[in-house]
């Protein structure tokens, strides 16, 4: 055998190259999916914690001569916030997974009607595809609270795009005029946060439940 027969071609060593290659870009998108799987999950058990948490002490509030209340200081107090959730030792607004902000608001109005309103702002930063699975996961979860909430609105954040638009309705308010938050559909869901998604304003969800 001669000497120069020993070593592998050019053609040879790229080719290799060529399936490494093939087989990373493969490897790191499987690893980017899962890790938006995780992620998701996450989120899910962290928005599911508060708003359980909120709708546990709603009837124990008892705030005298007052029309706002952020309830996040007492509920932080009560420990029911997950300590992954408060950044900057904030005691006012709380973040899932993907930094979205949240918090709820004790409020009375001029009607003497007393309920919470629950806002979610998204982070605008992300992109449309990445925007609209967190959105759609928001939705399915607040979905599965149609028993217990009043209302879930998907909204953006200026009163001239929409504000306070696509309001549907849990068990105790829907009817045949309001749209059943239990019914809404996949392309309902989809179609409301491919509105939202992308907005210069801060879109946000807002669920109401009853104290």
């Amino acid at each position: 055998m001669k000497f120069y027969e020993l070593g592998r071609s050019m053609v040879e060593m790229l080719g290799v190259l060529a399936i490494i290659g093939v087989l990373s870009v493969g490897a790191i998108a499987g690893y980017s999916k899962a890790m938006m799987r995780y992620k998701l999950n996450k989120q899910a058990e962290q928005l599911s914690t508060v708003i359980n948490a909120g709708l546990r002490y709603a009837k124990h509030w008892n705030f005298k001569n007052v029309q706002y209340v952020n309830t996040i200081p007492y509920l932080i107090k009560l420990n029911e916030i997950p300590q992954e959730m408060i950044k900057n030792n904030s005691t006012s607004v709380i973040y899932d997974v993907f930094n979205n902000s949240m918090y709820p608001v004790y409020t009375i109005n001029g009607n003497g009607d007393i309920y919470t309103q629950f806002f979610i702002e998204l982070d605008t930063s992300k992109d449309d595809q990445y925007s609209l699975s967190i959105c759609r996961n928001i939705v399915n979860v607040a979905k599965e609270f149609h028993q217990s909430l009043r209302s879930m609105s998907i909204i953006s954040g200026s009163s001239g795009d929409g504000y306070d638009a696509n309001n549907v309705y849990g068990d105790s308010y829907c009817n045949t005029s309001n749209k059943c938050l239990k019914d809404i559909t996949v392309t309902d869901i989809d179609n409301w946060c491919r509105y939202n998604a992308g907005k210069t304003s801060t879109p946000h969800i807002k669920l109401i439940w009853d104290e």
